[in-house]
């Protein structure tokens, strides 16, 4: 019998999930995974390997432990560098991978929002080579006698990395959050987000609300409000934008290029290719906006997708996806921070405590039992910090 290839692009969230669901079922299908790196990688979590409060190990995962061993997967590490959809085929820096049904699971990038300077001389955090290139700039500066760091962006991403460089660092290192909106957490909860700020504040971190970043130059940060904040690192967690390779294929695509899918995530206009994740343009169920780009939503869509490909292959219709937010919790440092689950709003060492079970709970659902205790994530006595120490030399990504 003849097996149909289905190609996954990306192993990142929705990408091993969707591997990992399809690979449940006994199907005549040939599973081809292309990622650009042999590691899965916790993207959000790499603003603590950027403090030096995890060892860069601690982040990522080889994809052979989390995947199934099986003759009908093939992982291709290479870079997807474009996409035909009518040949049906992807193109990489590795050969062409043919495909008759395909998930686009190819991550995001930083959205620089058209600011001068930005992409030249700001860092990200959005994969492990990026973090470990800002841990080595605090590293440097912390070694010279400190310095000031301004962070362009008020989401989670960028508090987070702010309250774990305060308690890490919080000597040596000034610290400046430019934020566009009139207030940080602009999704979150007002309570939350106010507690937040106090935290911040507390720890002597420096909060510019509702005045955006006009340039970025090598030692500042100028604002639309004439200010210039000197810096020595500047750090851009202001937001991100769809990988844009499905876009240059000319595949349908929002105004910031994520792709155009119905409920059942199947792309529009072209039977058997799903998109999931940060990549996809998924709408709500009132129909009057995309989901957000999140990580648990990333996982939901990743199996949806994985569930979909299965119901084709075996000549059914695919299925809706029903997402559900299960709430949103940040850590502010080592002990303190935040969490909206349902009804719930909990803030200090209540808040921390459910982001760390955030983050086993997905560990579990990826890796089962066996990574947490791999990781000793089931340990009071994991492996001790080394803060700022020298990083490894390879480099993984968990994007196609």
């Amino acid at each position: 019998m003849t097996l149909v290839r289905v190609a996954i692009l990306g192993g990142g969230y929705a990408g091993v999930r969707a591997v990992q669901e399809i690979l449940r079922h006994d199907l005549d299908a040939e599973i081809v995974l292309v990622d650009r790196g042999h590691y899965h990688q916790v993207v959000t979590e790499m603003y603590k390997v950027a403090a030096g409060a995890e060892q860069p190990s601690g982040v990522q995962f080889p994809l052979r432990r989390l995947l199934p061993a099986s003759p009908r997967l093939m992982m291709l590490q290479a870079e997807v560098q474009s996409l035909d959809p009518r040949e049906r085929i992807v193109r990489t820096d590795r050969g062409t991978v043919p495909y008759k049904r395909l998930v686009l699971a190819l991550g995001s990038a930083p959205e620089y929002y058209g600011v001068a300077g930005a992409e030249e001389h700001a860092l990200t955090l959005r994969y492990l080579d990026s973090a470990v290139r800002v841990r080595r700039r605090l590293r440097s500066l912390r070694a010279s006698g400190g310095g000031r760091v301004v962070i362009v962006g008020g989401g989670l991403t960028g508090v987070q990395l702010a309250g774990e460089i305060a308690d890490h660092l919080a000597k040596d290192i000034h610290i400046s959050i430019v934020q566009a909106t009139p207030a940080i957490l602009p999704e979150e909860d007002e309570e939350l987000a106010s507690y937040v700020e106090r935290e911040l504040v507390q720890h002597n971190i420096k909060i510019y609300r509702g005045e955006p970043a006009s340039e970025v130059l090598p030692h500042s940060v100028k604002l639309t409000s004439g200010c210039e904040i000197p810096s020595d690192l500047t750090i851009w967690t202001g937001g991100v934008r769809a990988n844009q390779i499905p876009q240059e294929a000319g595949l349908p695509c929002d105004g910031r290029g994520r792709v155009l899918v119905d409920a059942q995530l199947e792309v529009e206009g072209h039977p058997g290719v799903f998109a999931a994740g940060d990549i996809a343009h998924i709408p709500s169920p009132d129909g009057k906006h995309a989901l957000p780009p999140t990580a648990q939503l990333a996982v939901q869509e990743g199996l949806q997708a994985g569930r979909n490909i299965v119901r084709v292959l075996r000549g059914d219709e695919p299925q809706a996806l029903h997402a559900r937010v299960l709430g949103t919790a940040a850590a502010i440092g080592d002990r303190h921070g935040i969490a909206n689950i349902g009804r719930f709003r909990l803030t200090g060492r209540a808040g921390h405590a459910m982001h760390e079970l955030a983050l086993l709970r997905y560990l579990y659902g990826v890796g089962g039992l066996g990574l947490l205790r791999r990781e000793a994530y089931l340990s009071w006595s994991r492996p001790p910090r080394e803060e700022l120490a020298a990083p490894p030399q390879h480099r993984a990504g968990s994007s196609a």
